[in-house]
């Protein structure tokens, strides 16, 4: 875990770091490259057929800003056998890398959030373009929009849906689909956001049709996981296919794969992950490291306050960091994180004093729910550290928790 000190410098922040931060989107891959030897690099299941993929062959990689080089064929075949053809015919040379996050920006006017999830920064920041590696094709199905809103805002071809019979009462869909995506924290739609990028820069890759896109055959997603397979983590990967999963259970399309083929292959695409997306276990946090940490401070100093408290805080009432700190500067909203208003003083049921928080919301409870801890003895003290983090920095009792005096103004630890 890390807590993140900003620099009031464009692109500038010091880390103070307890243990590296493990992201399944940190971190890039180089060119198309083999996958490990003594692995079935060469074949891949499709349909009846068994397709060669050569990863080094070096294939120009499709116009990702046209549609004229999409053969008509492809618009009119079958699932099993478009993706036959697609994957033995453009087998191209696109180098898929992890890719972070966008930045939130309101959803759409068509997809309008419940009050308790709206954003109340007063600025939000702008759009940055795809990565060069990862830009689809241009399309009005997917408009350029922050990895959040994509589940909302990416839809599949009308034709599906009246096939489906699903565009009824389209003000009814609207509501059904902002109910579905209430179902998930922002973090989380963010992070099946990317896997439906790559998903689709992957159809792209191959001339997949819209029409082919949704509801996804077996054939598609197991193409989809080869893909991948040696280039990113197991982890990453299961959370691409959810990622299109989800975006089938918003758009209320079928999910009904040949379950036996697509978890099989997932544990092998976890075996022939590459050495760098594996990480060495690590020791545990423990008092003595949470000690050497403290001497290295300056109690006195706003951020170090603030740090050294939260750092005690999360331990101590066993938290996940994101519970107390703010994902970006910008990103407080009341609704969602924790101010000095939901801290009070308690005492358990055999009279031992004790510090409760009310978390608004966490990652397995939108409605939220209350951690605490009691005091300690020794340096890590953290009724201590609390008390110092309260005096220092005096944070705002309707902002966030552990925010530090920086520069006339108060700045949260993210």
């Amino acid at each position: 875990m890390a807590i993140i000190k900003e620099s009031s410098k464009p692109g500038g922040r010091d880390a103070v770091t307890i243990n590296p931060p493990t992201n399944p989107f940190d971190g890039s891959t180089q060119s198309w490259r083999p996958l490990p030897v003594g692995s079935s690099q060469s074949t891949y299941p499709v349909g009846e057929t068994l397709q060669t993929v050569h990863h080094g062959a070096s294939i120009p990689p499709p116009n990702l800003l046209s549609r004229a080089s999409q053969s008509p064929a492809t618009l009119h075949t079958s699932s099993s056998t478009l993706t036959t053809r697609a994957a033995a015919n453009s087998a191209s040379n696109i180098n898929f890398r992890s890719i972070q996050p966008l930045p939130s920006i309101p959803a759409s006017k068509n997809i309008q959030p419940f009050p308790s999830s709206a954003n109340n920064s007063p600025s939000q920041p702008s759009i940055p373009p795809y990565p060069a590696n990862l830009t689809p094709r241009p399309s009005e199905l997917r408009p350029h929009c922050p990895a959040k809103d994509r589940l909302a805002q990416w839809v599949p071809h009308p034709d599906i849906l009246q096939k489906l019979g699903m565009l009824a009462a389209p003000d009814l869909q609207d509501r059904v689909k902002s109910v579905v995506i209430q179902g998930w924290s922002e973090q989380t739609r963010a992070s099946y956001g990317a896997g439906l990028l790559v998903y689709h820069v992957f159809c792209d890759s191959r001339n997949i049709s819209e029409q082919e896109r949704a509801p996804a055959g077996t054939n598609l997603i197991s193409m989809f996981i080869s893909i991948l397979s040696g280039l990113y983590s197991g982890r990453t990967i299961h959370g691409y296919i959810y990622g299109v999963r989800a975006w089938h259970t918003v758009n209320g399309l079928p999910w009904a794969l040949h379950e036996d083929q697509i978890s099989t292959m997932l544990k092998g695409a976890t075996k022939l992950a590459p050495p760098n997306t594996k990480q060495d276990r690590r020791q545990p946090v423990t008092v003595e490291i949470i000690t050497a940490i403290g001497r290295t401070l300056t109690l006195n100093e706003p951020f170090d306050a603030a740090f050294f408290a939260c750092l005690t805080t999360v331990f101590y009432s066993a938290a996940r960091v994101g519970e107390f700190t703010l994902r970006r500067l910008n990103a407080f909203n009341p609704a969602e994180h924790i101010t000095p208003a939901h801290v009070r003083d308690d005492t358990d049921r055999n009279g031992f004093h004790m510090t409760v928080f009310s978390l608004p919301r966490t990652k397995s409870s939108q409605n939220g729910e209350e951690v605490n801890w009691a005091r300690q003895s020794g340096p890590t003290d953290l009724l201590t550290a609390f008390k110092n983090h309260l005096e220092v920095n005096s944070p705002p009792i309707d902002g966030p928790l552990f925010a530090y005096k920086k520069d006339r103004t108060h700045r949260p630890l993210t």
